[in-house]
C-alpha cells in the first residue's frame, strides 16, 4: 500500500509533474537505468541489464537502514561540499571484479568476502562515468536540471562512519536490481543522492489583480491528490496481524494482481486497475472506472473496511444485515432486540 505522507511514491512522481520541470521522457530512476547499463558497457564491455529501480526519500537517521553492511560502501564528492553515497552488494561487487581481472562474469553466486581499499579503486571509474551519465541524461532533457557533479570520493569502513560524515537532512535513495553478464550473477547498486531544495519562487507580477492572484485554477492545479493502490483485502485475527514481522510473506491469489482497486481519500473507489511495472518503477493501468458514482457515506471508513457502496438494508450482501424488531405493544416497556440474518 502506498504510503499517504509527504514521501509516498504518489507525491514523488507528481510533484515533478507539478512543478513543470521534469519531462516526461525523462526522470531520474529512467537516467540512472540508462546510464549504468552504458557505463557497464562502455568500461568494462559487461553486459548489465537493470532489473529494477525503486526510489524511496529517507532522513538521515535512517541511513542504517538503507545500505547493505556487508557490502562495499563509497562515498561520493560533488560541488559545492555536497556528498553521497553508493552501495554494492557482494554479488554486485564481485562480478564487476571479476570482468575486469578476466573479462568476464562467472556463473553461480560469489563467496562471502570483507571488501578492501582495493575493491573501492577498481569501482571508481564506473562511479565517476554513472553520474556523469545521469547529469548528462537529465540536462538534456530538462532545461532547468543543475548538476550534481557528484564523482568516486572514497572507501567509507562501516554505515556508522557514513552516517557521521554525511551532513544533508534528506536523501533520495535509489535501489537496483540488475543482471550481470547475461544473468551470470544478479547484484544491487545503492545510490544516496542528497535532496537539493526547490528553487526560489518569483515573486508575482504586480500587473496581476487579486481575481487573477486567487484564480480557483491555480489553487486546483497545485493541490496534492493521493491515491491508494489496494491489492486485496485479508481478513485475519488482530493477534495475527499485531504479530506481523519485516519480510513476511502473505498470501495473495493471482488475480489480485489485474484486479487492483484504486481508491481515493476516504477510500472512494476511483478506478479498477492491473499492476504491472515501466522503467523500473512499479505501475498500474488503467482497466475501468466506477460504474457510479459513489453516495455521501458521511464519514470516510477505515481503510480496513469494505468500501463498496451500501445496499439497502434487506440486500444479499455478505456480512450480516440487522433487522430491527417488532415494536413492543403500547404499555409494555421491552428492550429493543435485533434480529441476524445471512
Amino acid at each position: 500500500m502506498v504510503s499517504q505522507d509527504q514521501n509516498s511514491v504518489i507525491h514523488r512522481k507528481a510533484r515533478p509533474a507539478r512543478n513543470g520541470c521534469e519531462s516526461r521522457a525523462m526522470s531520474s530512476a529512467k537516467a540512472l537505468r540508462l546510464s549504468l547499463a552504458r557505463a557497464a558497457d562502455t568500461l568494462f564491455g559487461l553486459a548489465l541489464t537493470v532489473a529494477t529501480v525503486e526510489q524511496q526519500r529517507v532522513t538521515l537517521d535512517r541511513i542504517d537502514n538503507t545500505l547493505h553492511d556487508d557490502g562495499l560502501i563509497l562515498l561520493l564528492d560533488g560541488a559545492g561540499a555536497a556528498r553521497g553515497a553508493a552501495g554494492l552488494d557482494q554479488q554486485m561487487t564481485a562480478a564487476l571484479i571479476e570482468v575486469q581481472t578476466t573479462g568476464r562474469v562467472r556463473k553461480g553466486a560469489a563467496q562471502p568476502r570483507r571488501a578492501t581499499p582495493t575493491d573501492a579503486a577498481m569501482m571508481a571509474p564506473l562511479m565517476d562515468a554513472l553520474m556523469d551519465g545521469i547529469d548528462a541524461e537529465m540536462g538534456a532533457e530538462i532545461d532547468t536540471y543543475q548538476p550534481r557533479g557528484l564523482g568516486f570520493g572514497d572507501r567509507v569502513e562501516d554505515l556508522r562512519s557514513l552516517a557521521l560524515t554525511l551532513d544533508a537532512p534528506e536523501y533520495d535513495h535509489f535501489r537496483v536490481t540488475a543482471d550481470l553478464g547475461d544473468g551470470a550473477k544478479t547484484g544491487t547498486l545503492d545510490l544516496l543522492l542528497p535532496v537539493r531544495p526547490d528553487p526560489p519562487k518569483r515573486p508575482a507580477s504586480p500587473a496581476r489583480t487579486a481575481d487573477e492572484a486567487s484564480d480557483i485554477g491555480d489553487v486546483i492545479l497545485g493541490a496534492p491528490a493521493v491515491l491508494d493502490a489496494v491489492l486485496a483485502r485479508i481478513t485475519l485475527p488482530l493477534r495475527e496481524a499485531c504479530a506481523f514481522q519485516p519480510g513476511q510473506t502473505l498470501t495473495l491469489d493471482r488475480e489480485t494482481l489485474i484486479k487492483t482497486r484504486l481508491l481515493a481519500t476516504g477510500g472512494h473507489l476511483v478506478a479498477e486497475a492491473r499492476l504491472g511495472q515501466i522503467n523500473g518503477w512499479r505501475a498500474l493501468r488503467l482497466v475501468s472506472a466506477p460504474a457510479a458514482p459513489l453516495p455521501d457515506l458521511g464519514e470516510p471508513p477505515s481503510p480496513l473496511q469494505d468500501t463498496r457502496p451500501p445496499a439497502r438494508l434487506d440486500a444479499d450482501l455478505p456480512g450480516p444485515a440487522v433487522r430491527p424488531a417488532p415494536a413492543a405493544p403500547p404499555g409494555h416497556d421491552s428492550p429493543v432486540e435485533a434480529s441476524e440474518t445471512r
